[in-house]
């Protein structure tokens, strides 16, 4: 199992790309998000329609989920033969975020062979030939009635990468995170922007050593985060283990 970055940054543009990563094994590919541009980055990765069968969402800011539209009016254009079946994934909400894009942009989004699938905390299903296991993360809802943030851990063939979404230090975090091969982790700012709704070079530090981590890869960086040392404030955190700064079109190996 491989995992690849189509963007690391965030909503702010900069030379980064909003958020989009890709995991791949066996021949089958998992979207992990889908935010703006993202999509565009998927022929120098080697993606196309017919490899990706499904998109998992964390959560419905736009940084996260704003290509789905490009997504599909893509596939309406593209050869009808090359169409797998399409399941997007996301929090609960993703129902209603669909048939509105439909709305906003008519029936081109339309697809017979999209399924869409809402998760919440604790749920677990396999997408794509991946196990993914659904939690509720710390981050900011608009109110009580809407679907909390998730963080994601995905299995397959005895690897796993634990995923934070976008969430602030919580204990749920720590559980999604620990044995994980692989701890791909939120760091918008760096240690001295204070937050919970987000992870920064001191708070994803404790988190890591906390959860144990051996391998740490850091994205979602804004660009105040891109001007800090922000692996010298991970180490200052505790965190000894492995550790990444994740860049747009960087591939690396779950499985070593």
């Amino acid at each position: 199992m491989r995992l690849g970055f189509l963007g690391t940054g965030t909503a702010i543009p900069s030379a980064r790309g909003a958020s989009g990563y890709v995991l791949e094994a066996a021949g089958e590919v998992l979207l992990l998000e889908c935010g703006p541009g993202s999509t565009r980055r998927w022929p120098a990765m080697g993606l196309d329609f017919a490899r990706v069968g499904a998109v998992l969402c964390s959560h419905h800011h736009v940084d996260h989920c704003g290509d789905l539209a490009a997504l599909l009016f893509g596939r309406t254009v593209a050869r009808p033969e090359v169409h797998p079946g399409l399941v997007f994934a996301g929090p609960r909400g993703h129902r209603a975020l669909v048939d509105a894009l439909v709305v906003a942009f008519g029936d081109a989004l339309v697809h017979d062979d999209l399924t869409v699938t809402e998760l919440d905390d604790g749920t677990a299903l396999t997408l794509a030939g991946f196990v993914v296991r659904a939690r509720a993360m710390a981050h900011p809802r608009r109110n009580a009635d809407e679907a909390p943030a998730l963080g994601y851990r995905i299995e397959r063939g005895g690897r796993a990468v634990a995923f934070s979404g976008d969430t602030g230090p919580c204990d749920a975090l720590v559980e999604l995170c620990r044995g994980a091969d692989v701890a791909l982790m939120e760091c918008s700012y760096p240690a001295a922007r204070e937050t919970s709704s987000h992870l920064n070079g001191r708070t994803v530090g404790e988190m890591a050593r906390a959860a144990e981590v051996e391998r740490l890869v850091l994205t979602h960086f804004y660009p105040a985060a891109d001007e800090a040392d922000l692996a010298a404030e991970v180490r200052s955190a505790g965190y000894d283990g492995e550790l990444v700064l994740a860049q747009d079109g960087l591939w690396i190996e779950v499985a070593r």
